[in-house]
């Protein structure tokens, strides 16, 4: 068992790091190089969170992949809920597994996938930007602004070079300790047992997902072609949405990045947001269609 998961953490690392790599340079990109003026600009409008749902949706990337990129906006003062919103749509609506989806499973997937997980996405930021507004959630370290260069200086931006290991620095750990843990359970709940239990418990597919699905590493793309084995199985057009969704909307190694960033309540919040939404996003899909 110890030589499995160390061959899947060195399969995860080995599709993760690169992405995770130039991600890191996206982020860094974001702190040293992009219009300060601008950036900032958007970031603090009353549109930050629908624009960030957007942007996530147009970015390329895995779960991990994402959050580099989500410390750059951190940096540059985007708030929880346009984090949050950003972290949820960006793994989900990678335009890759847009097309995948629409290749696999059809156009009526594809829609689906997008509308609901914009939704998603938008009504999670919407959640945790009204819990900062009460106090209720709050940034790590809130009562200081974050470590960076535009900290003491606003006006001046630090180098490329400096951003980019500031952030590998701080995020690397825990990617490695995602990975880590994401492994073992990959090893010991592999994700093909699920179109067992599934074609055993049909009716709990609502409940999979959020059971299953967020301890199990599941790459973007990997969760359509279960899909696809899941509805060959007889599953509805709905349990299988709610699955779809449910797989990629959060894992391990997000959920330990998101606390780095976000804060253990934030997490919490988004954590749980997840498991309800997927089920009640393939309720509203089954009947829709």
């Amino acid at each position: 068992m110890v030589s499995s998961a160390v061959s899947t953490f060195l399969m995860m690392a080995k599709t993760v790091f690169p992405a995770f790599i130039v991600a890191t340079a996206v982020g860094a990109w974001l702190e040293s190089r992009a219009p300060l003026h601008r950036i900032t600009h958007w970031l603090q409008s009353r549109y930050a969170i629908p624009l960030a749902s957007v942007l996530g949706a147009l970015l390329p990337g895995c779960a991990c992949a994402t959050i580099p990129l989500t410390e750059g906006l951190l940096r540059r003062g985007a708030t929880l809920g346009t984090l949050a919103t950003f972290m949820l749509t960006s793994p989900l609506l990678a335009p890759q597994t847009i097309i995948l989806t629409y290749g696999l499973l059809g156009p009526h997937f594809a829609i689906g996938r997008v509308s609901l997980g914009l939704v998603g996405g938008i009504g999670i930021g919407g959640l945790v930007a009204l819990g900062d507004r009460l106090g209720w959630l709050q940034l790590p370290n809130a009562e200081s602004p974050p470590s960076s260069c535009c900290s003491t200086h606003p006006e001046t931006q630090p180098s490329f070079v400096s951003s980019f290991l500031s952030i590998l620095k701080k995020l690397s750990l825990y990617l490695v300790i995602g990975l880590v843990i994401a492994s073992a359970l990959t090893v010991v709940i592999p994700p093909d047992i699920i179109p067992a239990i599934v074609a055993r418990y049909p009716k709990l597919i609502y409940i999979i997902p959020a059971v299953i699905g967020i301890p199990v590493y599941i790459c973007e793309g990997e969760e359509i072609p279960i899909t696809v084995s899941l509805i060959q199985l007889g599953l509805p057009d709905g349990p299988a949405m709610t699955f779809l969704l449910g797989a990629v909307g959060t894992c391990i190694p997000t959920l330990i990045f998101a606390k780095k960033l976000l804060g253990f309540r934030t997490t919490l919040v988004y954590g749980v947001y997840w498991a309800l939404f997927a089920p009640l996003a393939g309720w509203v899909f089954g009947h829709l269609y």
